[in-house]
């Protein structure tokens, strides 16, 4: 069946995507540093390297915020592929039908994908989730670093988080989180090129181009029912 080229994520959506990335990388890394410090300054040097780790952590902190408010944003003024809506597809019917089209390749009771041109339900469900996370622990990590002073302004916008389940809940679940994105990021190269294989739909490359492949019929479709 003859495909055509689409393209489905604009240069925002790219932008927020990789600087996100970057900041996830910059994050998990110090992090874990932070926890478990495997590094020593040299022998006669005065390098602080726990306070340039904590330094890192902080400001890549500040740009996945920006980064996660710029894709809010971007989820409303947008195009299709971007809207928030897409996030939530199991509230609607087309929606539930989808992700159950997609639970069934799955299981390999269903030889292709239900016909997509950007993340297909089940991937949206969790990118949802994923979200959800990345937003927690912005909040807990800022939460955590207004503990340093109580009186300041990141405090009292974020301590009420320490308050209402307490410091070493709020320190454990930051730290398991990070965890939790580290094997979602492995499963997400996984089934990216597991569905570009499979699909030959571009999934791989559409990050850096904005372009997928679909079928000709179904494009014109989609366009249709987005007017």
């Amino acid at each position: 069946m003859k495909r055509t080229a689409v393209r489905v994520w604009e240069f925002p959506v790219r932008l927020v995507h990789w600087t996100n990335f970057l900041a996830i990388v910059v994050l998990c890394l110090t992090g874990v540093y932070i926890h478990w410090p495997f590094l020593a300054a040299p022998a006669g040097s005065d390098a602080y390297v726990m306070g340039l780790m904590r330094y890192a952590h902080f400001v890549a902190g500040w740009v996945l915020l920006a980064g996660l408010l710029a894709r809010l944003y971007w989820g409303f003024v947008g195009n299709r592929y971007a809207r928030l809506g897409t996030f939530f597809p199991y509230l609607t019917a087309e929606g539930r039908r989808h992700l159950w089209g997609v639970l069934r390749y799955y299981a390999l009771l269903s030889s292709r994908l239900p016909p997509h041109l950007g993340h297909n339900a089940m991937a949206a469900t969790v990118y949802g989730g994923v979200f959800l996370l990345l937003a927690f622990q912005v909040l807990s990590g800022f939460a955590l670093l207004g503990l340093h002073d109580p009186s300041g302004m990141t405090y009292r916008l974020t301590g009420w988080l320490i308050a209402a389940v307490g410091g070493g809940w709020v320190r454990f679940a930051h730290y398991t989180v990070t965890f939790v994105l580290g094997a979602f990021l492995i499963a997400h190269v996984y089934a990216m090129w597991v569905c570009d294989l499979a699909e030959r739909d571009g999934t791989s490359g559409s990050m850096f181009s904005g372009y997928k492949y679909g079928e000709v019929e179904h494009v014109a479709y989609s366009d249709s029912r987005a007017r």
